[in-house]
């Protein structure tokens, strides 16, 4: 495709917020979640993201609403850590020790996107399949649950400290050495 240099910027940005649109026909909102690392140590902790996105062309949203029950063996830390909100009227939900994370009263303009992150503990091992309710607002549009997995991994015994070669060698030529002097100092 060519571009003259005059009129290329133009057409090009034309073409993008016609692709822009397209692309978000028919959205209501974009919304999903995502643990800050695959896995943790039990008793470990991580954040635990959501993000809300409302595409262009959808007007402002507000009354943005859902709920994220934690499965078994998953709390909110203590303390939640609870980083960001959904506008100016949103309430985050997050209490430490709680199996729960919800959101209530977001709001959103056309073309934007909030986020909100707290921090969870594993307090059980195995996988930790997380899904929230549906997204819900006060304009009658709705998101999909969002998804996101974990993985506690068992405790694992505590490890006894060990030397490195060197160091042994070195402990050992230390005590050879002290026996040594004894010896020779005793009296005959």
């Amino acid at each position: 495709m060519y571009f003259s240099s005059r009129f290329g910027l133009a057409v090009l940005a034309a073409a993008a917020l016609t692709c822009g649109a397209s692309a978000h026909a028919g959205v209501v909102f974009q919304f999903s979640k995502s643990f800050g690392a695959p896995t943790i140590p039990l008793n470990g902790s991580t954040t635990l993201a959501f993000e809300i996105t409302r595409p262009l062309g959808g007007g402002n949203a507000t009354g943005i609403a859902f709920t994220d029950p934690l499965p078994s063996g998953l709390v909110v830390s203590t303390p939640n850590g609870l980083v960001g909100a959904c506008g100016a009227g949103s309430t985050v939900t997050a209490a430490a020790g709680s199996a729960s994370v919800a959101l209530g009263g977001g709001e959103l303009l056309a073309g934007a996107t909030c986020n909100f992150q707290v921090n969870v503990t594993g307090t059980t091992p195995g996988l930790k399949s997380n899904v929230t309710s549906t997204l819900n607002s006060g304009v009658g549009g709705s998101a999909a649950a969002a998804t996101a997995s974990l993985t506690v991994l068992a405790g694992t015994t505590a490890s006894v400290p060990t030397l490195s070669e060197w160091a042994l060698l070195l402990l050992t030529s230390l005590v050879a050495g002290s026996a040594l002097l004894k010896f020779r100092r005793r009296p005959r």
